[in-house]
């Protein structure tokens, strides 16, 4: 299949078991969105599914088994960003987009086309201001968003997001979910972390909910996000509301 296939992927520090049969799909052009309380293992996943870490049971990217691939190849499949990441150099906005390019030129230079791309890149994410501005002169949400052009860079087919909205204020945590909707829409796979359930309904097309490092509830949103499934993972009583198709989810405060 064109996407993702996880197949009962465990994972231990030790003898602590962190991740116990954890089995999905996500199909080429859709956002998957994991959710899960901190400590249920969400940003181990994404290290497994980008080979950080190596796991027991198989993930399979575009039908390839990626424990069988170098991490070359691997990098041409797979975009990554992480939770964090704080810039030491003050390389210009467009040289840290490029150096996305890595796994397609092997020990080559970048070339003017390398720089085209980063350029188009940062116009298609509205960024193309920030080209030649130093890298540590960005904001929290620039700085997001220039990790998610450098991953698109790559032309992966998988981008995968660990809490790409974390520390941003509302605007910018939706006009980095909007962004994200838009790359879905080119073909590419999303699996990302998040902590709101309500972004999560609002922008994934499935919903993976974990806790203790176990699946709780995999599939589309309606499905998964429902009061009782909300309790047991968070301990949180809420209501939930529909409206236009959207599902909208509060916390109960007596």
């Amino acid at each position: 299949m064109s996407g993702v296939e996880v197949r009962s992927v465990k994972f231990s520090y030790g003898k602590e078991i962190v991740l116990e049969n954890v089995t999905f799909e996500v199909n080429e052009g859709e956002i998957l969105t994991i959710l899960g309380p901190n400590g249920s293992g969400k940003t181990t996943l994404l290290k497994c599914l980008n080979r950080l870490l190596n796991p027991e049971g198989s993930v399979l990217i575009d039908s390839f088994d990626i424990s069988k691939l170098s991490e070359r190849d691997l990098a041409k499949l797979v975009g990554y960003v992480p939770q964090i990441h704080l810039p030491a150099f003050p390389y210009r906005v467009v040289d840290v987009v490029v150096s996305g390019r890595t796994p397609h030129l092997g020990l080559s230079m970048p070339t003017k086309k390398d720089y085209e791309l980063a350029y188009n890149v940062l116009g298609k994410l509205s960024l193309s201001y920030l080209a030649d501005r130093p890298y540590t002169q960005l904001s929290g949400g620039e700085l997001r968003l220039i990790l998610i052009a450098r991953a698109l860079i790559q032309q992966p087919k998988v981008l995968l997001l660990d809490e790409p909205t974390s520390h941003l204020d509302l605007k910018n945590r939706v006009f980095v979910l909007k962004i994200l909707k838009e790359v879905a829409k080119e073909g590419i796979a999303i699996i990302m972390s998040e902590h709101d359930p309500n972004l999560a309904s609002l922008f994934s097309d499935k919903v993976l909910l974990m806790y203790k490092g176990r699946i709780v509830s995999y599939g589309r949103v309606q499905d998964v996000l429902n009061r009782e499934n909300i309790v047991k993972v968070y301990g949180v009583d809420v209501e939930i509301f529909e409206n236009n198709g959207k599902r909208y989810i509060f916390p109960t405060i007596s």
